[in-house]
């Protein structure tokens, strides 16, 4: 039998660890992508991936999207959309018809492509490939601060359009 103070302690363990789940998992589904942008009022950064095949992909993930810093960064200005066209692993079925439906409407041609779109889908900067830029002098990466300036340099420039 549970006492009350176990059912508290387990009750608040089951919050934390749904809150840290959630926290800077990016979205899978371009539509609620959409949906979200215009509730927050932010601009969509959706990056198109071959998780499981893509070397470039795979090193853009690593390298940048994957680290906590970037993720905490991002989404201050952009919600977050990754559509993953794997070979190797399965998603499920409608994921999989709904993301080579948004790779055809915007002629999707490489990968990986991020493109910046405004809450409707319009695109204002599009990106493909990836290539790490040098170390810093103490032989970090700094991927993750050059992305985030480019991204910044992108929301600028969408300004004076």
């Amino acid at each position: 039998m549970m006492t009350p103070l176990k059912t508290f302690v387990l009750a608040i363990l089951s919050i934390a660890l749904a809150a840290t789940a959630q926290a800077g998992d990016f979205l899978t589904d371009f539509e609620a992508g959409k949906k979200k942008a215009a509730e927050e009022n932010k601009p969509l950064l959706v990056k198109f991936t071959g998780s499981d095949w893509c070397p470039p992909c795979i090193k853009l993930d690593q390298e940048v999207f994957s680290q906590k810093s970037f993720k905490s960064a991002v989404e201050k200005d952009f919600v977050v959309v990754v559509l993953d066209y794997p070979r190797k692993k399965k998603l499920p079925a409608a994921q999989t018809k709904a993301n080579k439906e948004v790779a055809k409407k915007y002629g999707l041609r490489s990968y990986p492509t991020v493109m910046l779109m405004d809450s409707e889908g319009k695109v204002f900067k599009s990106m493909s490939g990836y290539s790490a830029p040098p170390k810093a002098d103490n032989g970090k990466s700094v991927s993750v601060e050059t992305y985030l300036k480019t991204l910044k340099s992108a929301l600028k420039a969408r300004k004076f359009q």
